[in-house]
């Protein structure tokens, strides 16, 4: 990654298509800081701003910086010209111009499946993508998501306690979390997978940010399944893009007066997505063979045994009672165990993140 590059996705006025196209008349982004007012008056055509733009430089101050945090924090950037740009994104229209990734996953592995849904994910909605992520292990899977609360969240505790590769798309810099509640989960997934965005570190969060990061997820995976999403829900932006991507999209069904499941119905009904009822459709609409001793990155699959893992005096009660009692709910436990419900739903996330335990329907839990 060079300074020019950067300066790149700072022009003002240019954006991730039109980038693509200066890049298919400049050998490189370099060329185009070297170009003359009249050779850049050819190519603009009378856009002051951006014609400016490029001849002042005046986002390389903030190019140097991003250079310095780029190599301070063993962070991968990628130009999408470079040879090793991942291979999906480069074939967009509106490809990311400079993609930031921090962890040591690839984003080429031979299976990549985006999983999205609510922020407001119901028990039931939760124990479904857990059950879609175990069922994706079988087929040596790297899942994509958001890391947003909800579904998200899901999808990428899952994928680390199943030790799977997993990705989390950001909509700011790499310099931060959000929420913040997902700091641990964050740096867990950087292990075998990582967090991905093409915004600089000290990006403000904006609304706008992430229908732009829909479409990476979009396009990184080759089946996109939706969970959970409201009739306006972002996670239908996500499902359309992949579809205008030629990728495959299954949407898990609900009960039509589930507000929740509005918007996978309407998926389904509109031939968007395929129904996604039964988990065995998905090895056989990607006509996938089940690998299970090895990822499709070639990795042997690491899945986590319970004495390996340390538990503190209270995380070992809970899961001590729940494995004596099978299936049981978060007021039974609260009872047993003396610990209050506040405490121990973040005792129970953290179980969950080490995959010892998993969230069922009606707020119960049971042995992983």
């Amino acid at each position: 990654m060079d300074i020019y590059s950067l300066a790149l996705t700072k022009v003002y006025g240019v954006g991730p298509a039109m980038a693509k196209k200066l890049m298919e008349f400049y050998p490189s982004a370099e060329d185009l800081f070297n170009e003359t007012a009249a050779g850049l008056e050819i190519i603009f055509k009378g856009r002051k701003k951006t014609i400016e733009s490029v001849l002042s430089k005046s986002m390389f101050p903030v190019c140097e910086r991003e250079l310095r945090f780029i190599e301070e924090n063993d962070i991968r950037a990628y130009f999408f010209t470079d040879q090793d740009y991942p291979e999906r994104l480069r074939r967009m229209d509106d490809p990311p111009v400079c993609l930031f990734v921090k962890g040591r996953g690839s984003l080429d592995a031979d299976r990549m499946v985006s999983i999205v849904g609510t922020r407001h994910a119901t028990d039931y909605g939760k124990w479904m993508t857990a059950n879609i992520v175990h069922e994706l292990n079988r087929y040596g899977v790297s899942t994509v998501s958001g890391l947003a609360l909800g579904i998200d969240s899901m999808v990428h505790i899952r994928s680390v306690a199943e030790g799977m590769p997993t990705f989390g798309v950001l909509g700011h810099g790499l310099d931060r979390i959000y929420p913040s509640s997902n700091w641990d989960l964050a740096k867990a997934m950087t292990d075998r997978g990582g967090l991905v965005t093409e915004f600089f570190s000290e990006t403000n969060l904006s609304a706008y940010n992430f229908p732009r990061r829909n479409r990476i997820i979009a396009a990184l995976c080759d089946l996109c399944i939706v969970v959970e999403s409201s009739r306006k829900g972002g996670s239908l932006i996500t499902a359309r893009l992949a579809q205008e991507y030629n990728r495959e999209v299954l949407a898990v069904p609900g009960r039509v007066s589930d507000v929740n499941s509005e918007g996978c119905n309407n998926l389904i009904s509109n031939n968007m997505a395929a129904d996604l009822s039964n988990l065995d459709r998905i090895g056989e609409i990607m006509n996938w063979n089940v690998r299970d001793a090895q990822t499709a990155n070639g990795d042997t699959i690491n899945r986590k045994s319970i004495p390996d893992i340390p538990l503190n005096d209270n995380e070992k009660k809970v899961y001590e009672y729940i494995e004596k009692n099978k299936r049981v709910t978060i007021d039974e436990i609260s009872s047993a165990c003396s610990i209050s419900i506040s405490i121990l739903s973040s005792l129970l996330m953290v179980l969950e993140l080490k995959g010892l335990i998993k969230a069922l329907p009606g707020k119960s839990y049971e042995v992983f």
